[in-house]
């Protein structure tokens, strides 16, 4: 039941969307799934005034589009080359942080067995909550989920998040997500856009964009936390079908999504 409201709610977003935009507008094409209005595409197309469809064949820019942790070969054979996020097929925590050790040479993986300390517990599935701090060692390791250390990333009686906006190799823009200590996984937001100068150095930058091309994210948004004492940077999840980020104010959405639309604009102007 939750897919088919899912698959209604997406239905009714592109007839909306559709409805009195000219038919030779721009075509964003998205498969096997359908963006929900709360997408951040969503915003992007209403504002360039694209049509939307479900046709990977059609003329007009497709998207690799499933909200689920692993893409299937059978429906990546489906999109043409061009497609966005084609070749992100698996966005498990567990990839995600064996990419990121490949390029940056460091892990945020531990061992639970033998770790001391507050490490995190947490589903290797996307979008899964249940995210928890342990403390280790603990006696057993529970199949489906992943084992990272605990990066602490208070500012004062606050938790910071940073997730950049990824576009074809480069960094759109980067939100600023703050929770009230000690609320690591849930609880109330704010979130800021930001530009990428304000959290990252050149080096990080290209290091996160070496990242998203490792893991196949033309398109999508990554989840980073930096380490305060030794200033590492941490990829611990990638999302290729990003949403409206919680805790964003209203008065935010014009500098959320109109720097997405004009990179978008442009990559569909070629």
């Amino acid at each position: 039941m939750r897919r088919l409201r899912r698959w209604i709610r997406a239905t009714r977003f592109a007839a909306r969307q559709n409805q009195g935009v000219a038919t030779d507008a721009p075509r964003f094409n998205f498969y096997p799934m359908r963006p929900e209005p709360n997408a951040s595409i969503a915003y992007v197309v209403g504002r360039l005034g694209a049509r939307v469809g479900f046709d990977p064949s059609a003329a007009g820019l497709t998207i690799a589009w499933d909200t689920g942790t692993w893409f299937s070969a059978a429906a990546a054979r489906s999109l043409p080359d061009s497609a966005l996020n084609a070749r992100c097929l698996d966005i498990s925590k567990a990839t995600v942080d064996r990419i990121w050790s490949e390029v940056s040479g460091y892990s945020i993986a531990v061992d639970p067995l033998t770790t001391e300390g507050p490490i995190v517990v947490k589903p290797d599935e996307n979008g899964t909550r249940g995210g928890r701090v342990a403390e280790g060692p603990i006696l057993r390791r529970v199949p489906g989920m992943v084992y990272q250390r605990l990066v602490d990333t208070r500012v004062g009686d606050r938790v910071l998040q940073i997730r950049p906006v990824i576009l074809r190799g480069r960094i759109i823009l980067v939100y600023e997500r703050w929770r009230p200590y000690p609320q690591w996984f849930k609880g109330p937001e704010l979130t800021v856009p930001r530009t990428t100068a304000n959290f990252f150095s050149d080096d990080e930058a290209a290091l996160l964009l070496l990242f998203a091309d490792a893991i196949g994210l033309d398109y999508g948004e990554l989840d980073v936390v930096r380490d305060g004492e030794a200033g590492l940077i941490y990829v611990v999840d990638a999302n290729r079908t990003p949403v409206r980020p919680k805790g964003l104010p209203d008065e935010s959405v014009e500098a959320a999504f109109r720097p997405q639309a004009e990179a978008f604009a442009a990559l569909i102007s070629r």
